[in-house]
């Protein structure tokens, strides 16, 4: 059985495109840093690990949960609005 596409419209505020730009150029910056010099500086952690957080806040992603409710630390992260009980 095939699963039906649903096609949700989505918008992104003019800020949060450009918190996504930011995040953008900072994510090049560290992937330039590691190619060349095979090293990462610890601000490019920070802005990896804000890129995260933005990813997180701007496109509503979340934890999974187990059966009892609690997040599943290591699981990959779903959309909000996504039904677990499939």
């Amino acid at each position: 059985m095939s699963k039906k596409k649903t096609v949700i419209p989505y918008t992104i505020t003019h800020e949060e495109r450009l918190t996504l730009l930011e995040a953008h150029n900072n994510l090049r910056t560290a992937l330039s840093t590691v190619g060349e010099c095979q090293d990462l500086w610890m601000s490019d952690v920070r802005n990896l690990e804000k890129l995260e957080c933005d990813l997180h806040r701007i496109f509503k992603f979340v934890p999974k949960q187990d059966d009892a409710g609690h997040f599943t630390r290591y699981a990959d992260w779903i959309l909000e609005e996504a039904d677990t009980n499939e």
